[in-house]
């Protein structure tokens, strides 16, 4: 079983550090494919205001999150469930 994860490139998005494949374990002995979608934080260059009211900025990452799901299942295929890594 392949525990490399796999980077996505080429989707962009100024709240999103970082998105990659992982496999996952779903607890009933079956693996399951994870997109991780990772946010910036402040030392990624986000100004102390803006940081502070980051929960503002996730309801946009949230609302283009079908968009960010069907760019990543363009390059890597279908995946299970996608986890949301905030800082």
């Amino acid at each position: 079983m392949n525990t490399v994860p796999q980077h996505i490139r080429g989707v962009s998005h100024p709240l999103v550090a970082d998105m990659y494949l992982k496999k996952g374990n779903d607890g009933r002995n079956t693996s399951e494919d994870v997109l991780v979608i990772q946010t910036i934080s402040k030392q990624d260059g986000m100004e102390e205001a803006e940081f502070n009211s980051f929960d503002t900025y996730l309801i946009d990452l949230l609302t283009d999150l079908e968009d960010l799901k069907a760019q990543a299942e363009q390059q890597i295929g279908a995946f299970d469930r996608v986890d949301i890594r905030a800082h």
